[in-house]
């Protein structure tokens, strides 16, 4: 006979890793944290991608305040899509992912900016461009399998 612990346990391990791609509504405020854990996968020999998509509608052409792309063995890039077009991106050439390899991203919502961390180191930030309050969506996608996805 299963404890509820031991229940509660198996019934987590066994719950099933979300979609790609993911979305969830969201409401920003200072102090708001997104956590993904998953793994990357490199399908048919390329390197795999994955993008993290904080938008402010469920529409295709709805704004991006804040869009982050990891293109694994070369470079992060980071940038908004507003009023129709791209902004200037911010680049970073390091790339702390490894396909293959689990991980563990976390974008932390401060007044001035977001704050990323990967595998809790910090890594990068990047200024808000589009007011807070007018974030609804997160979107993830790519070549990764999804463990979880928090919010808190």
């Amino acid at each position: 006979m299963y404890s509820l612990t031991e229940a509660a346990w198996n019934a987590e391990r066994t719950s099933p890793a979300p979609p790609n791609p993911y979305q969830q509504s969201v409401s920003l405020a200072v102090g708001f944290m997104v956590k993904i854990t998953g793994n990357l996968e490199s399908s048919c020999g390329k390197n795999p991608e994955l993008v993290v998509d904080f938008c402010t509608g469920i529409e295709e052409d709805s704004d991006i305040a804040f869009h982050f792309r990891v293109y694994t063995n070369s470079m992060v890039v980071m940038n908004s899509f507003q009023k129709g077009g791209w902004q200037e991106e911010k680049r970073m050439f390091s790339d702390p992912f490894v396909p293959g390899q689990p991980f563990e991203l976390r974008f932390l919502v401060l007044e001035n900016e977001y704050k990323v961390f990967v595998n809790n180191e910090s890594f990068c930030q990047f200024v808000h461009r589009l007011p807070l309050q007018s974030v609804k969506m997160l979107k993830v996608r790519g070549d990764t399998v999804l463990t979880s996805v928090d919010t808190f």
